[in-house]
């Protein structure tokens, strides 16, 4: 019988794996280069994620878990809690700096290889609508239905999309701005609730 995977040193592999494809990004990685820029081998990589699937499934994981660190300390810091269309515009903002481009590809990189195979990359085209519930949850929004996460991650999945294509960045702030205006009319997302803790 095999040993089970260490997850500290699990850990690490998948923190050093996310700052290797945040430079060279998805399509060029295979698993002997990363392998040898991580100072191990690829048989330790499949050992420890199955395959180079899974290990792109946690590097998407391991963005995301980053990203909630700088929400949670962000927030946490407030006395007041954002409002929910507050919180799309400051979102926005740290997802549409020059520098989360990199971060930004990757993520397009992985949703077209989920697109072009999703057998081998479950919950990567799924799992968002989750995690914007989570984000809307920070706020005390607690959304009635996924109908109210989908017109979210759609709407800022696909400006900035647009703004990754084309660079043109008054025209998509503008349409960011329009968005939360609309959701500061609370036309369509639930109803304030009481809790102040981060979910995700």
């Amino acid at each position: 019988m095999a040993r089970p995977s260490n997850p500290e040193i699990r850990t690490q592999l998948c923190e050093r794996a996310i700052d290797y494809v945040l430079q060279h990004g998805f399509a060029a990685v295979s698993l002997r280069p990363m392998a040898k820029e991580l100072k191990t081998n690829a048989r330790m990589l499949v050992y420890h994620f199955g395959s180079r699937e899974g290990l792109m499934r946690e590097i998407l994981v391991g963005l995301r878990e980053r990203e909630d660190v700088v929400i949670q300390r962000r927030f946490q810091k407030k006395k007041t809690q954002p409002s929910l269309a507050e919180f799309v515009l400051w979102y926005w903002r740290r997802l549409s700096v020059p520098e989360a481009r990199p971060a930004a590809l990757l993520i397009f990189e992985l949703y077209a290889l989920a697109l072009r195979d999703p057998k081998s990359y479950p919950g990567v085209l799924t799992d968002p609508i989750e995690y914007w519930r989570g984000l809307a949850a920070n706020t005390g929004v607690r959304m009635k239905n996924a109908a109210e996460a989908t017109l979210l991650l759609g709407a800022t999945r696909g400006l900035l999309l647009d703004l990754t294509a084309t660079g043109d960045r008054a025209r998509v702030n503008k349409a960011i701005r329009l968005l939360a205006d609309c959701v500061s009319k609370k036309r369509a997302f639930g109803a304030p609730g009481s809790r102040r803790t981060f979910r995700r």
